[in-house]
């Protein structure tokens, strides 16, 4: 049932992410009971494959429903500002998709409060303290901060990357990539970051200096170290601390307290195949497919 390549390894997965890549990939499969569940059907072969393939111990499943429910937005109410909220024909999927791997037992988590890379980034710490090397399933580059030696970021396709392959790539530790958020913002989660100061000039000051903290330390010698052209951004920089340190708290992934430590919650539980035929049926996938499926899910829990 196990692969004991893997039995030192999480996978820990950034769900959303991948049900929204078959979302907008597959065209819609409509059924009696659902608009559509293009989603949840590519979502669940991605995890039976992903089962099948690497055969892990240790998975759980991530997802994001805290959209503007996040304490962040308490930080900063224009948090994700422009990202439009899921239409219920998606949320229903996300559900169908939660449903699945529970019956699964397979671990998932989502909150209203923290965000799924906070989940991941909790999960992660307490599993590397268990002794175990995390894979991360993943487009989301902000999950480069929870690599460490050991760790996998890998984004189930032709993209992976180990600890070392990002601090060549980014010229800095991936612990550190909030800071260099800080100062160049982020669009795309509607981060601030300081005005003026774009990507590039963010990434030869954190070349340079490896953190915030030594880049603030060091403002008045910059522009002899890197160029009087400097000038105007370590002006950019003094003027603005407030909002790149607010950016700062923003980027940084949250460890949760009391979301369970022990890493046998994330251990593969034993398999509800009735529940799973209950839920094929639920959807109205085809009769073939679904006995198909039931073959198949049955396989992968023969030792």
């Amino acid at each position: 049932m196990y692969n004991k390549q893997y039995i030192n390894n999480a996978f820990l997965v950034d769900s959303t992410g991948f049900a929204l890549k078959y979302w907008f990939s597959m065209p819609p499969v409509k059924t009696k009971n659902f608009e559509s569940i293009a989603a949840f059907l590519g979502f669940a072969s991605f995890v039976i494959r992903l089962l099948k393939n690497y055969k892990p111990k240790y998975i759980s499943f991530q997802f994001d429903e805290s959209l503007g429910t996040c304490f962040r937005n308490k930080l900063y109410p224009d948090y994700k500002k422009t990202r439009e909220s899921a239409p219920d024909e998606l949320k229903n999927q996300l559900e169908l998709c939660r449903k699945f791997l529970t019956l699964m037992g397979l671990d998932n988590n989502a909150s209203k409060k923290y965000e799924a890379d906070d989940i991941l980034n909790t999960i992660a710490q307490n599993t590397r303290k268990g002794g175990l090397k995390n894979i991360i399933l993943t487009n989301d580059k902000d999950l480069y901060q929870i690599i460490y030696k050991g760790d996998i970021w890998w984004d189930f396709k032709d993209k992976k990357y180990s600890y070392k392959d990002l601090v060549h790539k980014l010229n800095f530790s991936p612990q550190d990539l909030s800071d260099f958020l800080a100062l160049m913002g982020d669009s795309v989660d509607n981060i601030p970051g300081a005005p003026g100061l774009g990507e590039k000039t963010a990434m030869v000051l954190m070349g340079k200096y490896k953190s915030l903290k030594k880049i603030v330390q060091n403002l008045e010698t910059i522009p002899e170290e890197l160029g009087s052209k400097y000038k105007r951004f370590v002006k950019i920089i003094k003027d603005n601390q407030k909002i790149i340190y607010l950016s700062k708290k923003l980027a940084t992934l949250e460890y949760i307290t009391d979301l369970n430590k022990d890493i046998a919650a994330i251990e593969r539980k034993v398999l509800d195949i009735n529940g799973l035929e209950a839920l094929f049926l639920e959807t109205g996938m085809k009769e073939g497919q679904k006995e198909s499926w039931l073959r198949d899910i049955k396989k992968l829990f023969i030792s």
